[in-house]
């Protein structure tokens, strides 16, 4: 028996109606849970330390934060069968530079990267109701059951969700190439080829793939952040769209668009470091150079 199958079932029949108070349920969970895990609360302090200046205190209370968006995070995907998506960029998104979003109503295909702050996810699913058919790779989970339920409740509200293998991939290109939008996450490598390149002082690899199909279909790339404000309300920081440069050097132009988005990762990861809700030891998972 899956243990976090029925948990979740359980919590989507009953928080994802009434996702409300749930949300301070998932906080208090959070704040027992740091306590009862060392292990992982010691993950969670390090991924914080670049943040923290040498503040030990600082760099709990971030990791802290941190783990209480991670279980925010499951009240959000229990909802999401329940949510009226149409509505929900109106009634619970602040844009920041949000008039930014008026390219996509230009042809063509649309890449937007992210990262796992806020809840970027569902954020982006949210600006899909603008008209662009919506594609997106995750993690592969075990077990598969548990991989399928998954899958199937991030794609309740319209969306596609793609394990990052072989098919994800070809769902994507097919979706670029017909014009659609498809959304990465940039701040893990799941596949373990990424290319490094430097992130608050240290030397870590990013994933390549999202840069290499968005240069192949010269699609526009909207780098987009959020930060959870309370509950299910998130202000959402529209970056300046570009394109992934097409010279005759591949590997030089994916290692730009690398660097720019690292840049302004590492801006929104300093002005509130608590929303990066990344739970495995960052920095040595993907320590590179």
């Amino acid at each position: 028996m899956n243990t976090r199958f029925w948990i979740m079932r359980v919590c989507q029949l009953i928080a994802g109606r009434f996702p409300g108070p749930f949300y301070h349920v998932a906080a208090r969970i959070a704040r027992i849970t740091f306590r009862l895990r060392p292990g992982l609360r010691r993950k969670l302090i390090r991924n914080m330390e670049p943040f923290a200046g040498g503040d030990a205190p600082l760099a709990e209370r971030l990791a802290r934060r941190c783990l209480e968006n991670v279980c925010r995070y499951y009240v959000d995907l229990c909802s999401l069968p329940h949510r009226r998506m149409e509505t929900f960029e109106e009634d619970h998104l602040e844009l920041v530079h949000g008039e930014r979003l008026a390219a996509l109503q230009d042809a063509g295909p649309v890449v937007a990267i992210s990262a796992h702050t806020g809840n970027a996810e569902l954020a982006i699913q949210a600006l899909t109701y603008r008209g662009r058919p919506f594609v997106a790779l995750v993690e592969a989970l075990r077990p598969a059951k548990f991989a399928r339920y998954m899958r199937k409740l991030r794609s309740s509200t319209g969306g596609k969700f793609y394990e990052a293998n072989f098919q994800g991939i070809r769902a994507c290109i097919e979706t670029l190439h017909s014009g659609g939008l498809v959304g990465f996450m940039g701040d893990r490598d799941l596949q373990g080829n990424g290319l490094c390149t430097k992130l608050s002082g240290r030397c870590v690899r990013l994933p390549r793939g999202p840069w290499e199909i968005a240069r192949k279909t010269n699609a526009m790339v909207f780098p987009i952040f959020t930060s959870r404000v309370d509950g299910d309300r998130f202000v959402v920081y529209v970056e300046e769209p570009f394109r992934v440069r097409r010279s005759e050097n591949e590997e030089s132009d994916v290692a730009e668009a690398i660097e720019r988005f690292a840049a302004l990762l590492e801006a929104h990861l300093q002005r509130d470091p608590g929303q990066w809700a990344v739970t495995e030891n960052f920095w040595k998972a993907h320590s590179c150079g």
